[in-house]
C-alpha cells in the first residue's frame, strides 16, 4: 500500500510551438497555473533530456512536468504542408470551417486581387502592342515588367507564407500527420516520448495526473493518452464493470460522474492516474481535415465529406470519443481500450472566432461536435488584448500570467487544474500499488523509438 499522505498532483504540459527552446512556454504557463505560489526548479531527471526541468510547488503539492518534443520532430521542415494547405483552402465558403473562414476569405482576397491586376496590367500592354513604334515599347516594358513581378511573387510566396508566425501551427500540424515514412518515425518517437514519461510518473509518489496539451500539443497528448490506456485498463480490473457515464445531461454532471468513475478504478487497485486531459488552443478542432484527411478536392463538393469521414473513424475504435463509443459486442464485465473517457475528464479552452472574423485564434476551437458531447468547451472570453488580434492568438495563452481576473485564460486553467484540492483524492491513496509483475516493462528512451 502507498503511504504518501501528501497525495500531490503531476501536471504535464506538452507545448505546442516548435521552433522554441526548452522551458520557454513552460515558464509563462508555470506562471499561468500557479500565480504568486511559490516554485522552484529541478533537473528532470526521468526523462532523457538535459535541457528539461520540472517546478516543484510545495504549497500545493504539486509538480510541474514539460514534455519537451522538438528534437524528435526530425521529419522535413514543410513535410505534408502542400496537401493539407490544398485540402484546407480548396473548399466552397459553406465547407469551410468557422474559425478558418475569416483567414480563408482573405487569403483568396489576397490572391485575386493581385492576379486580377497583373491580368488587366497584360492587357494594357497587349493594347500598346498593337499601337505606333512608342506604344509598342511602352507595352514590351510593361509586359516584361508585369511578368517578372508575377513569376517572383509566386516563387517567393509559398515559403514565405510557410515561414510567417501566422501559419506556424498550421505547418505543425501538417507536419506532425503527414503520411511519409520519415515523419511516421517522427511522430512514433514523439509519441512514445510522452507515453514513456507517463509510465514512469504513473509508478511514483502521485495520486493524480494532469495532461494540459497547448496547439499540437494536444493531438500529442491524446496519441499518448489511449496508448497508455490501451496498456493499463485491465491490470488489477479483470472481471470489473465500468459504466460509461450516460450523455444528454449537462457536461458538468457528466464529468462528475467520470470522477467517480475514476475513483472506483483507484479502488480496485487499477494504476490509471490520469483525471483531467486540457486541451489550450488546440487544432484538434480541425480533426475533420488533418485526421480523417478527405480527398483534396472533396471541399467543392456540395456534401461535405469530412464529418462522416470522421465519424466513420470513431465508429471503427480509429478515434477515441468523449463519451466514448459503447460497443454492445463487447463484454460488459470488463473494462474496454476505448473507455479512456469513462473515467478522464476532457476540458477545452480557446480564443474563439467568429465566422468571418479575423480576430481570434484560427487553430483553436470547440471540440465537442467533433470528438463528442463530452468534451466541456470553454470559449474565453477575458484576456482581450491577447485575444483579439489576429493570427497571433495561438503564442498568447500564457504571456500575461498575472492576468487572472474571472473569464481569463489562468483563472479557467486554476479552476480545471484544481491545485491543493484534496477531495476525492484519499482513495487513490489507499489504492494498491500496480504489481510490477504485470505493469513493469522495458522501457525506451524516446530518442532510441526514432531509430
Amino acid at each position: 500500500m502507498t503511504t504518501d499522505i501528501a497525495a500531490r498532483t503531476a501536471v504535464v504540459f506538452v507545448h505546442g510551438l516548435l521552433e522554441r527552446r526548452p522551458m520557454d512556454t513552460f515558464d509563462d504557463f508555470a506562471g499561468t497555473v500557479l500565480g504568486a505560489q511559490k516554485r522552484y526548479a529541478e533537473p528532470l531527471e526521468i526523462t532523457d533530456s538535459y535541457e528539461a526541468r520540472r517546478y516543484v510547488a510545495p504549497s500545493v503539492a504539486a509538480d510541474l512536468f514539460e514534455y519537451d518534443w522538438s528534437f524528435l520532430m526530425t521529419s522535413g521542415r514543410y513535410a505534408g504542408f502542400w496537401p493539407a494547405f490544398t485540402r484546407m483552402f480548396l473548399r466552397r465558403p459553406a465547407n469551410v470551417p468557422d474559425q478558418m473562414f475569416g483567414i480563408w476569405r482573405l487569403a483568396w482576397l489576397v490572391l485575386l486581387v493581385p492576379l486580377a491586376l497583373f491580368v488587366g496590367l497584360l492587357v494594357v500592354g497587349g493594347h500598346f502592342l498593337q499601337t505606333g513604334v512608342a506604344g509598342w515599347i511602352v507595352g514590351l516594358v510593361t509586359s516584361v515588367v508585369v511578368l517578372s513581378i508575377g513569376l517572383a511573387v509566386l516563387r517567393a510566396a509559398p515559403t514565405a507564407l510557410a515561414r510567417t508566425f501566422l501559419t506556424t501551427g498550421f505547418v505543425n500540424v501538417a507536419r506532425y500527420f503527414d503520411t511519409r515514412p520519415e515523419s511516421y518515425a517522427a511522430r512514433r518517437a514523439i509519441r512514445g516520448g510522452l507515453v514513456d514519461l507517463l509510465h514512469t510518473l504513473h509508478q511514483g509518489r502521485y495520486a493524480r495526473v494532469v495532461v494540459v496539451g497547448h496547439g499540437i500539443g494536444g493531438y500529442i497528448a491524446y496519441d499518448a493518452l489511449t496508448a497508455l490506456w490501451a496498456e493499463t485498463h485491465q491490470l488489477h480490473a479483470v472481471g470489473a464493470c465500468l459504466d460509461v457515464p450516460p450523455g444528454g445531461g449537462p457536461v458538468e454532471d457528466f464529468q462528475a460522474a467520470q470522477f467517480a468513475g475514476w475513483q472506483h478504478l483507484r479502488s480496485i487497485g487499477n494504476p490509471w492516474r490520469v483525471t483531467d486531459f486540457v486541451t489550450v488552443g488546440t487544432p484538434m478542432a480541425l480533426a475533420e481535415l488533418f485526421v480523417a484527411r478527405p480527398p483534396i478536392a472533396a471541399g467543392l463538393a456540395r456534401t461535405d465529406r469530412r464529418h462522416a469521414l470522421f465519424a466513420s473513424l470513431i465508429s471503427r475504435g480509429v478515434v477515441v470519443s468523449c463519451p466514448p463509443r459503447h460497443d454492445e459486442s463487447a463484454d460488459p464485465a470488463n473494462l474496454g481500450g476505448l473507455s479512456l473517457f469513462a473515467v478522464t475528464r476532457w476540458t477545452n479552452l480557446s480564443f474563439p472566432v467568429s465566422r468571418g472574423s479575423v480576430r481570434g485564434d484560427w487553430f483553436g476551437g470547440a471540440l465537442a461536435a467533433i470528438y463528442g458531447p463530452g468534451v466541456r468547451d470553454v470559449a474565453v472570453s477575458g484576456n482581450r488584448p491577447q485575444r483579439l488580434h489576429p493570427g497571433v492568438p495561438q503564442t498568447k495563452y500564457f504571456r500575461y500570467p498575472d492576468r487572472a481576473a474571472e473569464g481569463d485564460i489562468a483563472h479557467h486553467l486554476r479552476a480545471v487544474l484544481a491545485l491543493g484540492d484534496r477531495d476525492g483524492l484519499e482513495v487513490s491513496v489507499g489504492a494498491p500499488e500496480p504489481d510490477p509483475a504485470t505493469v513493469d516493462r522495458v522501457v525506451y528512451r524516446s530518442w532510441q523509438r526514432s531509430m
